[in-house]
């Protein structure tokens, strides 16, 4: 049986992708954490991929577009109604219930990639075991986080706390990983439409945190995300980072 902790985060999981299926697909940061993930991932062994905290599925179906060479392709999220969700709109694909706090799917992966799931945590040490555990001997660990200020916004979505740089290499490092490359992306576009957001949380989760979009909000979306082309590829003052961790053969 779960804890009741574990109990509370699934219940909240399962409510937050009823709302996210087209965040995910237009919002500009989901589709520039895609790009720049990609950028990370082109030059790494994948044929095997496990996506932990695989939400809708959608990196996966990305990847597996992108990446011919993909053999064996599993995603696993704490929400249990998304993954019943997925098993019947990618049947190519695994799909596994899983709290990286508490365990890792028995398995390995030449590629595991973890996106905007560790601000979700409390025990991060013990996750960052979890996800090494999965990695296969030379395999690559990919994760994304947003670094720096808690915004009501991402509070509404379960953020607890921003890592940054530092702590995730102490991450990786505890749990027998090297930092490879990293990046801090979103200064200074990115980080100045948080904050126009933020000014009224509570209008743009009602306009953008919705299960269904408009014409409008496909345009303001595309526009934003045209717009985060001009952010510099890595600087201090970024608020999203990228880290790509290797484990040894």
């Amino acid at each position: 049986m779960p804890t009741t902790a574990a109990h509370n985060n699934r219940e909240i999981h399962n409510r937050l992708w009823r709302e996210l299926t087209p965040f995910i697909r237009y919002n500009r940061g989901a589709r520039h954490r895609r790009r720049i993930l990609f950028q990370l991932a082109d030059d790494l062994p994948k044929r095997s991929v496990i996506d932990v905290g695989c939400g809708n599925g959608e990196l996966l179906r990305l990847m597996r577009a992108r990446y011919p060479e993909i053999q064996r392709a599993t995603g696993a999220d704490l929400s249990d109604a998304v993954v019943e969700q997925n098993r019947r709109a990618f049947p190519e694909f695994d799909f596994e219930v899983l709290d990286i706090e508490r365990e890792a799917l028995p398995q390995q992966a030449e590629l595991v990639t973890c996106a905007e799931v560790i601000e979700h945590l409390d025990t991060r040490e013990t996750a960052f075991a979890h996800l090494a555990a999965m990695v296969a001997p030379g395999g690559a660990l990919i994760v994304t986080c947003p670094t720096g200020k808690v915004f009501p916004t991402e509070k509404h979505f379960g953020h607890t706390t921003h890592p940054d740089l530092r702590e995730l290499e102490a991450l990786g490092k505890t749990a027998g990983l090297s930092l490879d490359r990293v990046q801090n992306w979103g200064f200074p576009v990115y980080r100045l439409t948080k904050w126009l957001t933020n000014l009224n949380p509570e209008l743009a989760l009602r306009k953008f945190a919705v299960d269904h979009y408009g014409p409008a909000q496909v345009f303001v979306s595309g526009a934003l995300y045209v717009a985060n082309f001009l952010n510099v590829p890595s600087s201090s003052h970024g608020c999203q980072l990228f880290a790509r961790y290797r484990k040894p053969r």
